[in-house]
């Protein structure tokens, strides 16, 4: 494949005449200037299905052959299955057209992996089947845009106003029940596994100060009312086995101090 502009047009020439009808010689057209040849780069969201050796790329490294061959303003493949990646290769490059070479059937799986990306294709001649087949392709990748661009507005829009009461009144639910009633609330079970885990951490650290160890439990509850108020998704915590690495810590840091040594 190559970009279609890489063929360079001829210039306009003529003649003109004076009120004397004398001949004058034309002066000469400046000639064209011819665009810089540039070899097609691999941008990041592709260079993870390639391994790149120079020009060449390859699917895994049992591969006897190169997939693609990357030339100036070409790229050069016979195998059928890259090339939707290697259209899209092209277009991130910014090519609009390309011109194909090959057999018909590779033609054709050129033609409908271009088309259906918004390229086009300038010496392929689809029939009407193929165009049809390339159009289904064009809308079903359209449609598959659209749904991933839909998610992405729905994570990233902020709550509504609604939402924002119903959180703001699960965060003072969670502060007004006891860490029981927490514990059995469907609805609060996840948040209470963090301020759970900060309860085992700070009895461990301030056995002899249980005003100390409210503190800190007091501290991370209110911590985690103001996630449950910004409506922060809250993962389910392993508690029993952080508990006790981090318990384990703080009684080895306990022993060494009383021992006046440093780990």
């Amino acid at each position: 494949m190559k970009m279609a502009d890489e063929l360079d047009g001829s210039a306009p020439s003529g003649r003109s005449r004076t009120a004397k009808a004398t001949p004058v010689a034309p002066k000469p057209a400046p000639a064209k200037p011819r665009r810089k040849s540039e070899t097609p780069t691999i941008t990041d969201d592709l260079t993870g299905k390639f391994l790149r050796v120079g020009n060449k790329l390859y699917r895994t490294s049992d591969d006897k052959k190169p997939i693609v061959r990357i030339e100036a303003d070409r790229l050069k493949t016979r195998n059928i299955d890259a090339l939707p990646d290697i259209i899209r290769i092209a277009k991130d490059n910014g090519w609009t057209s390309l011109k194909l070479s090959g057999g018909d059937k590779f033609k054709k799986a050129a033609y409908l992996a271009a088309t259906a990306q918004g390229l086009a294709v300038e010496n392929y001649a689809p029939t009407k089947v193929v165009q049809a087949e390339a159009n289904r392709l064009r809308a079903r990748l359209a449609e598959r845009e659209a749904r991933r661009e839909g998610k992405k507005a729905a994570t990233n829009k902020p709550p509504a106003e609604d939402e924002l009461s119903k959180l703001k009144a699960l965060a003072e639910r969670f502060l007004g029940q006891s860490h029981a009633e927490n514990a059995r609330d469907p609805e609060l079970r996840r948040a209470q596994s963090l301020v759970a885990q900060t309860i085992s951490i700070a009895r461990a650290k301030y056995p002899d100060d249980p005003v100390k160890a409210s503190k800190e439990v007091e501290a991370r509850r209110s911590e985690v009312a103001i996630r449950i108020a910004n409506g922060d998704r809250i993962a389910i915590i392993q508690v029993r086995n952080q508990q006790a690495q981090r318990i384990h810590e703080i009684r080895q840091d306990q022993v060494f101090q009383r021992d006046g040594r440093s780990r």
